[in-house]
């Protein structure tokens, strides 16, 4: 096991993460009328796909939240997407919304935070950092929409304060070496989650399930409120941090469940029922 201070990047000792296959149906196209208990995952195993597939194809018609179907809705199941309207193209300083992006992805290919990102187009994106919409511009450098601060001479001089509390280490920045484990667009959130919640060790090794770079267990041990807390944030932003599925202390939730929780079989033991652990893991870059 090799560990990485603050928080630990251990290699060999999380427990397996294992998904049952589900076999899918025979694949066949034409119109799906969205019924009471529908999700995209029921919808796209009944037809034989995946259910971005289904989402990516109904983008117009779903909207920007994947969990959110309406009863009565027509969508398409199966052979072409609908042509997408075209998106402006993309120039220096830009970029071009498509579908499945998140901000935290869009943020991590451009050298900067999603905060950052979120700041600079908050009157593109609006106050939700959760939903984007294909074919927004986005600015991904320069001033924008960052309100401009008052300049030094400008400020009053602030008051002596009494000197502060010596504060935890923070998590390091996510492109550091304790973060190398992970695929680029993961390390963000990765950091992000563990710096929201002070989780101090974060494990991941070889043969993790989705992937080794795609999955991470927040170790909270016997703090359970931490790890509901973890899990639940991980569920509220998962279209923002590219969250796939989350499973903590036997129950697995993803888009689809509705990101409602399941119950998962019994493993044998705490660890292996991660009860002791949120497992997060992430969509493909």
């Amino acid at each position: 096991m090799t560990a990485v201070a603050y928080p630990a990047v251990v290699l060999a000792a999380a427990s397996a993460v294992t998904l049952g296959a589900i076999g899918p149906a025979a694949a066949h196209t034409g119109e799906h009328t969205v019924q009471s208990g529908d999700t995209l995952g029921k919808l796209a195993t009944a037809h034989g796909v995946s259910w971005r597939d289904v989402y990516e194809a109904n983008l117009a018609t779903i909207g920007a939240d994947p969990n959110l179907l309406r009863v009565g809705q027509v969508l398409t199941i199966g052979g072409a997407a609908p042509a997408a309207p075209a998106a402006a193209p993309s120039t220096a300083g830009t970029y071009v919304v498509v579908a499945g992006d998140t901000l935290a992805g869009i943020a991590a290919r451009h050298g900067t935070t999603w905060q950052d990102l979120h700041a600079l187009n908050l009157a593109v994106i609006g106050p939700n950092a959760n939903v984007l919409r294909v074919g927004q511009v986005l600015a991904v450098s320069g001033g924008g929409a960052v309100p401009e601060r008052a300049s030094r001479s400008d400020r009053a001089a602030p008051a002596p304060a009494p000197a502060p509390a010596p504060a935890p280490a923070p998590a390091p920045a996510a492109t550091s070496e304790a973060y190398a484990a992970w695929d680029p667009h993961v390390r963000p959130a990765v950091q992000e989650i563990a710096q929201q919640f002070a989780i101090g060790t974060v494990l991941t090794r070889p043969g993790h399930s989705p992937t080794q770079g795609r999955a991470a267990d927040f170790m909270v041990y016997d703090d359970s409120a931490a790890g509901d807390a973890v899990a639940q944030y991980a569920i509220d932003n998962a279209a923002r941090l590219g969250v796939d599925y989350v499973i903590w202390e036997q129950r697995i939730a993803g888009a689809w469940t509705g990101w409602a929780w399941q119950a998962m079989e019994d493993r044998g033991s705490p660890t292996a029922n991660h009860m002791d652990h949120p497992h997060v893991a992430f969509v493909a870059g």
